[in-house]
């Protein structure tokens, strides 16, 4: 089984070939276009030299070249290796040193040296040739972790992964079907982005309106406006600016709004679902699952929570020597399901999980199997002998009006001594405002215990974050007092 095949059998079935599939600064193709246009690209990829299993690294926008260069290259036999193209050249050097791909595809005059390098447009003008045979268990594509702790890793998912994932996720969590516009904030480079844009609309035989900009939130808005959006994908940091907008009541006609990335703080749900109301809904998910496995639904969600596991997922609480825990423990979370994937081996294998997963998460799970998410376990910062998890002190800034945002760690005085400081970004207003800096800190003493409050209020214009919208926490770490 090709997964392109697969796509477009199930496209052809589902009588939605002829639909829209794709708008994108006022260019559309249906569903049928995107199928004939992967093999075009699958011929010219064959015809360069392009071998079954070879990776092809994408270094594209969002739109219809990236999206008919992904599966043409599936359709070839290839492996689809998406890169972000606005990474730093460093950053980019090191990603492709990783992927190691037979051919990069890029804008026009990219360059990246010691790598054949072509364009979309030298790919779109061959005869199509029949999807290349593969495996259920066969690569397809790969995409980079998102890189919070600083070194992105590429974990590889085969040809049926991408199944599961609708069944679990898009199907029985979101219900996404024909009738649904579809808009990701987060890009098609990531893997919860490709998922959104890519996989889950072209199986549900929904409409995609792509942006190849970086996000912006009036952009985002017009958007949902324009084309009706129904189902918008965002991580919470960008859903807060999208209700703080004078135009959030075009956030209404949205069926559902689905969040994950990183962990929902209780004040922001709050002030989410004022504006989306049982529309929001959350979960969380790793690039090395390749989507979510836990997600509320419309019909089972549960507030301060990352909902109950999608199967055939499943997930435990395990403490720190692996024993489950009782419900209502906090401990490592662990996932457990058929699409885990930990990596490549010297051979080129994929390299599977044999049973439990260790997600790094700190969370704990109710009577009822609702998640609730914490924090990392590289989060942690130590204090004085004594370990802290900066979430909790970050939600609770977050709480005040006047924050967007917060980020702490644990910085050393001159003495050695090692305190907590906070970086705050404020919803508006002057940078500094000791009159708000006091506030907070009073706000801190007022519900926490001693050591958990921060030494010191910093206010910073914006927080370091991945592409897709993750705290860079090992970067505020190395900022200076």
């Amino acid at each position: 089984m090709n997964l392109v095949d697969v796509l477009r059998a199930g496209a052809d079935a589902g009588g939605w070939l002829d639909r829209p599939a794709y708008e994108v600064d006022g260019a559309a193709l249906t569903h049928a276009d995107v199928y004939d246009g992967a093999g075009r690209v699958a011929g010219a990829l064959v015809a360069s030299g392009v071998r079954t299993g070879d990776r092809v690294a994408l270094v594209l926008d969002d739109g219809p070249d990236f999206v008919l260069a992904f599966l043409g290259a599936a359709h070839a036999g290839a492996v689809a290796v998406p890169i972000n193209p606005r990474l730093h050249p460093d950053e980019l050097r090191q990603v492709l040193h990783a992927a190691r791909p037979a051919l990069v595809v890029g804008k026009p005059d990219f360059t990246a040296a010691g790598f054949r390098v072509t364009t979309f447009a030298d790919l779109d003008g061959a005869s199509p040739i029949p999807a290349a045979p593969r495996a259920a268990d066969d690569q397809v594509y790969a995409t980079f972790t998102s890189g919070t702790t600083g070194v992105p890793r590429l974990v590889p998912q085969l040809h049926g992964d991408p199944i599961v994932h609708h069944r679990s996720f898009a199907a029985a969590a979101l219900e996404l079907g024909p009738d649904d516009v579809v808009h990701s904030v987060s890009k098609m480079y990531f893997a919860y982005g490709l998922s959104n844009s890519l996989f889950f609309p072209l199986m549900s035989g929904s409409r995609v309106v792509l942006n190849p900009e970086a996000p912006v939130v009036d952009d985002v808005l017009a958007i949902v406006d324009k084309y009706e959006v129904t189902a918008l994908f965002a991580v919470p940091t960008f859903y807060s600016r999208l209700i703080a907008h004078p135009g959030s009541d075009r956030l209404a006609r949205l069926r559902v709004a689905a969040t994950g990335g990183e962990v929902l703080a209780p004040a922001l749900e709050e002030r989410l679902v004022d504006v989306l109301g049982d529309r929001l809904l959350n979960g969380i998910g790793t690039t090395e699952v390749g989507q979510a496995f836990t997600h509320n639904t419309r019909t089972a969600r549960r507030f301060n929570t990352a909902g109950r596991a999608l199967p055939p997922f499943e997930v435990r609480v395990v403490d720190d020597e692996g024993a489950p825990v009782e419900p209502d423990v906090t401990g490592r979370l662990q996932v457990r399901g058929p699409t885990i994937t930990l990596g490549v081996a010297e051979d080129g294998t994929v390299r599977r999980a044999d049973g439990w997963y260790a997600t790094g998460d700190l969370a704990s799970i109710d009577a009822d199997g609702y998640v609730r998410v914490t924090g990392r376990l590289d989060d942690v910062e130590n204090v004085g002998g004594i370990k802290v998890h900066p979430l909790e002190v970050e939600h609770l800034l977050s709480s005040h009006p006047l924050v967007r945002e917060a980020a702490v760690c644990a910085v050393s005085n001159r003495d050695d001594s090692v305190q907590l400081r906070a970086y705050v970004v404020r919803a508006d207003g002057p940078l500094e405002d000791d009159h708000l800096a006091d506030e907070l800190t009073t706000l801190a003493r007022r519900h926490l215990t001693a050591y958990k409050v921060p030494r010191k209020v910093v206010f910073v214009p914006s927080l370091p974050r991945t592409g897709s919208g993750k705290l860079r926490r090992h970067v505020v770490r190395t900022w200076k007092p």
